[in-house]
């Protein structure tokens, strides 16, 4: 699955959990090697926190690549420009679809409602 699919997934289970986001749509550029990633889609968090789970299938699958729930600030070495996708509540897959892509993996995953203070 390329990152607009994993997007799509992580945003199903956020909106599941009720935890506010936007999915991103942009690039990325590594600021050493100023290799471009584009397009490229993630999720940011209302905190802005990054979820890229397929920055590394561009990259290479190295440590010094980010992936996973990150803050920007601790990785300087990459830069995020994008813009929200409009209206991305209603673009994404239904979950029947997402756990087709997922291989059955989206249907697993349990994630917790968010409590108020969280």
């Amino acid at each position: 699955m390329e990152c607009d699919g994993m997007t799509w997934a992580v945003s199903h289970l956020l909106n599941e959990a009720g935890v506010p986001h936007d999915c991103m749509y942009g690039f990325v550029r590594n600021e050493q090697t100023k290799d471009i990633v584009t397009p490229h889609f993630w999720v940011v968090l209302d905190d802005g926190w990054l979820v890229d789970l397929r920055l590394r299938m561009w990259l290479g699958d190295h440590d010094n690549i980010p992936h996973g729930v990150f803050h920007p600030d601790n990785e300087p070495g990459f830069f995020y420009k994008g813009d929200p996708v409009q209206n991305h509540k209603g673009m994404r897959l239904g979950k029947a679809v997402l756990d087709i892509m997922t291989d059955g993996k989206l249907s697993h995953v349990k994630v917790p409602e968010r409590q108020d203070g969280e």
